[in-house]
Order: structure tokens, then sequence, then C-alpha cells
């Protein structure tokens, strides 16, 4: 089951809120007229999957870029000014 609750319901019945969660209720949590959302608060909530980035500027330009093409020598650094 899940409540809503405006965050300053939320923190005015925290001590209610703490039951209701080891009870199993889930709370969401929302603020303002435009209700958005804060977070929601519970038992055994799964966790949010990652989201699978795409690499930047290069994935789309044809370009491979290996562990191997960034290892320099000292030399080629101290030529980069570094």
């Amino acid at each position: 089951m899940t409540r809503t609750m405006h965050i300053g319901e939320f923190k005015a019945k925290f001590s209610e809120v703490v039951e209701l969660i080891k009870n199993g209720v889930t709370i969401k949590v929302i603020k303002g007229k435009t209700g958005e959302l804060v977070g929601y608060f519970g038992k055994n909530l799964e966790p949010a999957k990652p989201v699978k980035r795409k690499l930047g500027f290069f994935n789309t330009q044809g370009v491979k870029i290996n562990k191997e093409d960034l290892n320099w020598s000292d030399q080629e650094l101290e030529e980069f000014g570094l």
C-alpha cells in the first residue's frame, strides 16, 4: 500500500510515518502545489535500475579508444606540457 504525503505533513508526523513504514506502508513524499516528487520511503524498496550511458562525443564519430592509447611515456607527457 502506498500513501502520499506533502513534505510538511511528513515532517510533522514523522513518528507516525516510522510506524507506518514498519507496518509495510510505502510513503510517497511530494512538495508544493505541483506535487513534485521528493521520494519514496518504505521497507524493501527496489533500487532504481542504473541508467545505461552512451559514450560521449567519440562514440558517434567512429573513433575507438583502447587502454593502450592512454598510456604515455614521460617524454610524451613532457611534450604535451604536463
